[in-house]
Order: C-alpha cells, then structure tokens, then sequence
C-alpha cells in the first residue's frame, strides 16, 4: 500500500528521517577521501557508489571496516577496486563490508550540504524586502521549487 504524503512539509520530514545524517569522525575522514578519488577520477560507476554510500566504521593500521545498507553494493569486484584505489591514494589497507544501517556517509553528507544550500537561497528570496512587498502589494507568489542555490 502507498501512502502519499499530506504536504510538502510532511515529505521532506519523512525524507529527513529516512536519511538522517549523524556525523561521526571517521565520516569526516571517509568524506574528505572520497572526494578525493572522485576528483582525480580513481574510481567510477559501481566503486564510486560503494564509496559514496558506505560508512566507515572503524580503521586499523591495515584494515578499514564500512558500512552499507544494500547488499547489492557489497560485491568483491567493487570492494577490490575500491582497496586498489585507496591504495594508490596512500591508504593500503583491506577493506572489510557488512551490512547495517548507514548514519554518515559522503552521499549523506553531500545531501545535507545540498538542503541547507537551498533552504538558504529561499531564506534570501523570502526575506527580501523587495519580494515581501511584491507579495504584499500584489499578491505575488512564489512558484514552488523555482529557487535554486547559486
């Protein structure tokens, strides 16, 4: 059964929750070097997803443990190139997947980063006086979803 959402508001919040990010250290850390690998293009397609999508957990000396909620994501072909690329960037060590519940992932970090961009372009555009009496004067609206970040 499908249960549509009552408002916007209501969507976004579900949405929130359902990707709720809780920032760890090891996120931070994790983030920083996916970017990295991104940026200089070591990895791509299903390892670039694995990258994006997995938590880490925890790191030894020369074992780092992640985090993914799809085991469609834990394959030895992906995890091996991923460990090759982290090799290369300075990091060698082996890489060791289980599946769980992910609170701090580079994807969710850039999600988040991402919403507060927009929530602060629309804060700019509703706050203007300029547009306050447009809609006071006129009865100007907003189309919804009309305001992107810069």
């Amino acid at each position: 059964m499908r249960v549509q959402a009552d408002s916007r508001a209501e969507a976004v919040a579900g949405q929130s929750a359902a990707s709720l990010l809780l920032p760890t250290e090891e996120g931070e850390f994790w983030h920083a070097i996916v970017r990295q690998l991104i940026a200089r293009e070591a990895i791509n397609a299903m390892v670039r997803e694995l990258a994006l999508q997995s938590q880490l957990v925890a790191r030894d000396t020369d074992q780092w443990l992640l985090r993914v909620e799809r085991e469609s994501l834990n394959q030895s072909g992906s995890r091996d190139r991923l460990a090759t690329a982290l090799q290369a960037a300075g990091h060698a060590v082996r890489l060791v997947v289980e599946i769980g519940r992910v609170t701090d992932s580079p994807a969710r970090r850039n999600a988040a980063l991402v919403a507060e961009r927009q929530l602060a372009a629309e804060k700019i555009i509703f706050d203007d006086p300029f547009v306050q009496a447009m809609m006071c004067d006129f009865g100007a609206k907003i189309v919804p979803g009309s305001i992107t970040p810069g």
